[in-house]
C-alpha cells in the first residue's frame, strides 16, 4: 500500500474522535493492516475474538462479490454494529465498530469521507 501508516492513522484517529466510533481500522485478510488498538474504545473481548477468527472468511466473501459492485457491508453483533467500507474492491476495508443504537446516518458520512481520504493516500 502506498501512503504512510502515519497518514492513515491520522485519518483513523479523526474517526475515533467521534463519540460513537469505538473502533476504526484499515484491515485486510489475516487481520493485517493499519490500526492502533490502544486508541480503541471497545472493551468487549468477544467482539475482538469474533473479528480475528473470521476475518479471512469475511474477505473471501468480499472477493466473491467484488465483481458485483459490493461497496459496504454492515452486520450487528449484539450491542454493536460493524461497518466494513471496502476500498476500491480490493482486499482492504475500513472497519468501524459503533454501538448498535448510534446515529448511523451521520457516522456513515464521516466514514465515507475517511474512506475517500485513505483511498487517495494509498493511490487506488
Amino acid at each position: 500500500m502506498k501512503g504512510s501508516d502515519a497518514e492513515i492513522l491520522g485519518v483513523l484517529d479523526d474517526l475515533l474522535k467521534e463519540d460513537d466510533v469505538l473502533v476504526a481500522m484499515l484491515a485486510r485478510k489475516g487481520f493485517q493492516g493499519t490500526y492502533d488498538p490502544t486508541k480503541f474504545k471497545l472493551q468487549d473481548v468477544r467482539i475482538w475474538s469474533a473479528l480475528q477468527s473470521t476475518m479471512n472468511e469475511f474477505f473471501d466473501i468480499i472477493e466473491k462479490f467484488a465483481g458485483t459492485g459490493l461497496d459496504k457491508v454492515y452486520f450487528e453483533l449484539g450491542e454493536y454494529e460493524a461497518m466494513f467500507f471496502i476500498i476500491n474492491q480490493m482486499d482492504v476495508a475500513l472497519i468501524v465498530i459503533i454501538p448498535a443504537l448510534a446515529n448511523k446516518g451521520l457516522l456513515e458520512v464521516e466514514v465515507e469521507n475517511a474512506r475517500r481520504s485513505i483511498t487517495r493516500m494509498i493511490g487506488v
